[in-house]
């Protein structure tokens, strides 16, 4: 493709809408047409517009950054069935997180039924440690999921980057991962795929929300509709093998909320320690899920927390059967679990899940004065406007009001 020229770059910008009229204007009575392609690089990143914008841009794929009513803002991420974006809603006015399935898969039934149960499964469930939808359609054939955008970071990313979480925080992310799965297991649904990268934790209130219902289904018993959500045929590995509990490497469709339990213990080990709890190959890691006992659990500063060795033990017993039965179960342990004040590490973190929250204060250094789970919605932040702030923003879903939207997307 010939390099694209300055007037090639204003002409798309002004004929897809990506810079404000009144920007654009200005910069056209300065002559951008005839700056070189670098200054105009540079000038359009000062008026705001995302790198990732610009890229495209300058690529000649200028009508790539509008979908249907939304401006693509940036890229957050992408998964074996779709695309994830941070986008701008015009008409609406807010910034949203778009996941869109993967061009490359629409030919399958099978990624293509199970994206629409995704979006079924998502727009049904509210709780304020769940993701929140606010959308869902299809835009030239292609199908997306539109949720709000929290602004923060996921806990698996989080750890890679600066290392272990505070014990307190790492507890409260579970305790709060927790109250997400009592819900969702007393809606008949087991996740299946619980791990750091879907924890994300809002940057202001700290609050952790669990997402990515891809892989999720109905756990045997709970009711034909739950039932016919599991599409994945018999045979194929469901979930993260450093995550994955050991009945879950053998039978995927017969686990229930105890293997979510096992993974959600995985993960609380690795936002503690920065690691996965067992390493080396696939086959490496399933056959230690299966018969090696849990690794000790020894924290960055030398620190063993009994109490909290404890709750990992049971929480990675082989047998579901020793584990604890429901995530209330844990929530219940997690809120007496007292951990070790050197360094100022907060002593204690309490969390209900049926809305009577205890709450203790910790005493210390922590960005965090106690911790309540309630099982109310949050409420209804404030809309975004798109800028030019290095954000992280990942998606997040169940609002009532996206239940009807999807239900005309999938019924109508």
């Amino acid at each position: 493709m010939p390099a694209r020229t300055s007037p090639d770059i204003v002409a798309d910008i002004r004929r897809v809408g990506v810079l404000h009229p009144d920007r654009l204007a200005a910069a056209e009575s300065a002559g951008a047409a005839d700056w070189p392609p670098d200054r105009l690089a540079l000038w359009l990143r000062e008026a705001g517009l995302t790198a990732f914008q610009v890229r495209r841009l300058f690529a000649g794929r200028a009508d790539s950054l509008r979908f249907g009513q939304y401006l693509l803002l940036d890229k957050l991420g992408e998964g074996g069935m779709g695309v994830v974006y941070r986008a701008w809603h015009g008409r609406a006015r807010r910034v949203d997180a778009v996941k869109v399935i993967r061009p490359d898969r629409l030919s399958s039934k099978t990624v293509g039924r199970r994206f629409l149960r995704e979006i079924r499964l998502t727009s049904a469930l509210q709780h304020p440690n769940l993701v929140r939808a606010v959308g869902a359609g299809e835009v030239a054939g292609r199908w997306y999921l539109a949720t709000e955008c929290v602004r923060g970071y996921d806990l698996g990313a989080f750890v890679r980057a600066r290392g272990p979480l505070p014990p307190a925080e790492a507890v409260r992310a579970a305790a709060e991962a927790a109250a997400a799965l009592q819900y969702i297991h007393d809606a008949g649904l087991v996740h299946r795929d619980v791990k750091p990268s879907n924890l994300v934790r809002e940057k202001e209130s700290g609050t952790a929300k669990l997402l990515d219902f891809g892989l999720s289904g109905g756990r045997r018993g709970a009711g034909p509709e739950c039932v016919a959500a599991t599409l994945t045929a018999a045979g194929v590995m469901l979930g993260t093998p450093d995550y994955m509990a050991p009945e879950q490497g053998t039978d995927p469709h017969g686990v229930d909320v105890r293997a979510d339990l096992y993974a959600l213990g995985c993960t609380l080990f690795f936002l503690l320690t920065g690691k996965p709890p067992f390493t080396g190959s696939t086959v490496d890691k399933l056959v230690a899920h299966a018969t090696a006992p849990p690794p000790p659990l020894v924290l960055p500063d030398g620190s063993a927390p009994a109490e909290l060795a404890a709750v990992l033990c049971r929480l990675m017993a082989k047998k579901p059967g020793d584990r604890f039965q429901t995530p209330r179960e844990l929530v219940d342990a997690l809120a007496g679990v007292r951990l070790d004040r050197a360094g100022g590490v907060p002593a204690v973190v309490a969390v209900t899940v049926d809305g009577s929250a205890e709450t203790i204060p910790n005493e210390g250094s922590s960005d965090f004065d106690g911790l309540t789970v309630p099982t109310t919605p949050a409420a209804e932040p404030a809309p975004d406007r798109p800028s030019s702030r290095r954000w992280v923003l990942w998606a997040v879903a169940g609002a009532a009001a996206a239940a009807g939207i999807a239900a005309a997307v999938l019924w109508g």
